[in-house]
């Protein structure tokens, strides 16, 4: 679990139990919106999801490392090229894994 300050948008958080990482995007009061990733495959469900922050912070095991990210980051862009094509999806591709517009980013 989490201490409540360690809580902060653009960072990401592991729950090892479930296999889960999510990344948080906004961060208020009371509550937390963030996007899940799976640790096995680096896929997400793609849509922003909301929970109170206290859930959040019960929920998460720590604060992701940067090896688990960079693992993670890894696994996205495997999932992203297995992925079926089509032309207008190779553009975005491109850009969800290009690092300085991922939402894994370490700060």
């Amino acid at each position: 679990m989490l201490r409540r300050q360690d809580l902060s948008a653009g960072k990401c958080y592991v729950n090892y139990a479930r296999k889960v990482a999510r990344v948080v995007l906004a961060v208020n009061d009371k509550n937390v919106t963030f996007i899940t990733y799976h640790l096995d495959t680096g896929n997400s469900c793609g849509s922003a999801s909301e929970c109170p922050k206290s859930d959040f912070i019960r929920w998460a095991d720590h604060e992701a490392t940067p090896v688990e990210i960079a693992k993670l980051r890894s696994l996205e862009a495997e999932a992203l090229f297995r992925a079926p094509q089509s032309p207008n999806q190779s553009t975005l591709k491109n850009k969800a894994i290009d690092p300085p517009t991922t939402p894994l980013r370490v700060r």
